[in-house]
């Protein structure tokens, strides 16, 4: 059987770190004395997928929620071609999480434009890229309720999916509940714990554990009505068996009025976290931060302005299993991106807020991975009154980049260490960021004032696939 090896074709994610995100692998017995089975196995990562999961109508279904009716917005994109070159056939096909909680939206051929649906039901999206279609593929959901028991406009990034992440959510504020959505899209039942850590340790009145999340299924776990103890709550959300698409979201009612929602994308806990773009619109900014492991440790917070100057700068020691808010105090409005550090692993977080007192609205700002190739999404449609803006940053060394929206000719941009830079970006359907030199982070926060209310939303931009390689898995090839 000299020749014959197994090659293991795997669709790679642009990340930071050789961390592959969104991936997908296969087996494939080849012999490579045939020149047929070489091509074959250099393209055999077309038939492979990337899995995208949205959360979908967050309400609908949950306990105290059965019968509400709640309509997401889905917005789904591939990048362009001046930013990734097209290769072939590919397609994106959807299905409902579970099966029978609505409509799904329907296959899209490869080159994927921005397409936008309207979702509802209790069940979550699943989106399948093939072929071509498994690099470049993004995927947005967006909401604005105007509903007597919640209001505010939320975003969540249709995401890859984890086995262990951490996300902020609700507050001690009466009328404040957290929902956290949990979905799988796999074949198998996944167990997972959705564990609420506040300022003692973990509270085991909240989240879930032991949770099997069947196959193709969704499940929403309510958390909230915290007392003071988990007035700065971080959720960590572990899978075992199997990995889970996560989001959370977080809405505040004050007596009658809407205070606000905002979505809350997961992240993993590190060192060294960046929030590339937090928007200051009112109040103090509080940083939320969680040490999960066994050992405390000293946390660096630092509030970084447009021109590179820090405008905050606050150490603090955070015991091992808890939480605690640091504020940023005298930082005036504005946008800034906030960097963590710390010697131990930390989550860390930051609440914007649109208002501190009346109808208002919320975003969570939550740290973003780094990319050396690719990230971007599609963008909601914004009512008139509401904008969008790209922040990006570079840590620790200057990055070039190619910005792009929509399907246009590339902007190129240079970045300085440590210097935010934010883009306009409204009324466009999608953002891509193609990285030259160096490694950027990026988020789209969404602000303005739609008639009589305000709205306030961030959201992370993600990492996104950008080409597909085969790997050669034993050493019998001669």
């Amino acid at each position: 059987m000299r020749g014959l090896s197994v090659v293991r074709a795997v669709v790679v994610a642009a990340a930071a770190g050789g961390v592959v995100f969104g991936s997908a692998e296969v087996d494939v017995d080849a012999d490579w004395s045939r020149a047929s089975d070489t091509r074959a196995a250099q393209n055999a990562s077309a038939a492979l997928n990337t899995t995208l999961v949205c959360p979908g109508p967050d309400r609908p279904g949950t306990p105290g929620y059965e019968d509400a009716k709640q309509t997401v917005d889905l917005a789904t994109g591939g990048a362009p071609a001046s930013v990734l070159k097209p290769h072939g056939e590919g397609a994106v096909r959807a299905a409902r999480l579970p099966s029978g909680a609505g409509a799904a939206p329907p296959t899209r051929t490869a080159p994927v434009q921005v397409a936008r649906d309207r979702v509802s039901g209790a069940g979550g999206i699943h989106l399948d890229g093939s072929g071509s279609a498994a690099t470049g593929l993004a995927a947005l959901q967006s909401w604005d309720d105007e509903e007597q028991s919640v209001g505010g406009f939320a975003m969540a990034p249709c995401g890859v999916l984890t086995k262990d992440t951490w996300f902020p959510l609700g507050g001690n504020q009466s009328g404040r509940v957290g929902r956290v959505v949990i979905s799988n899209p796999s074949s198998a039942p996944v167990t997972v714990d959705a564990e609420v850590l506040g300022r003692g340790g973990v509270d085991a009145g909240q989240g879930a554990k032991g949770l099997v999340v069947a196959p193709g299924d969704r499940a929403v776990v309510g958390v909230g009505d915290f007392g003071d103890e988990l007035s700065n709550a971080f959720v960590h959300v572990v899978a075992r068996g199997g990995a889970v698409a996560v989001s959370g979201v977080d809405a505040w009612m004050t007596g009658e009025t809407r205070s606000g929602q905002a979505g809350s994308a997961p992240a993993a806990a590190g060192t060294d976290l960046v929030l590339p773009q937090v928007p200051v619109v009112a109040g103090t900014p509080t940083v939320r931060v969680a040490v999960p492991g066994a050992l405390g440790t000293s946390v660096r917070v630092r509030a970084i302005d447009s021109a590179g100057l820090v405008v905050a700068d606050e150490v603090t020691d955070v015991d091992a299993k808890s939480t605690v808010a640091v504020p940023l105090t005298d930082v005036p409005k504005g946008s800034y991106a906030v960097r963590v550090t710390s010697e131990q692993p930390v989550a860390a977080a930051v609440l914007a807020m649109a208002n501190t007192s009346g109808t208002s609205d919320i975003g969570w700002a939550t740290p973003v991975r780094s990319s050396g190739a690719l990230i971007g999404s599609p963008l909601p449609k914004l009512p008139e009154g509401a904008g969008a803006t790209l922040g990006l940053f570079s840590a620790d060394r200057p990055a070039t980049v190619d910005v792009v929206t929509d399907d246009g000719a590339p902007r190129r941009v240079h970045l300085e260490k440590d210097r935010p830079l934010r883009l306009d970006v409204s009324e466009r359907d999608s953002v891509w960021v193609r990285v030259l030199a160096g490694s950027v982070r990026g988020s789209v926060v969404v602000s303005g004032q739609i008639e009589d209310r305000p709205v306030l939303e961030v959201s992370p931009l993600e990492p996104v696939a950008v080409e597909a390689t085969v790997r050669e898995s034993t050493a019998e090839r001669d």
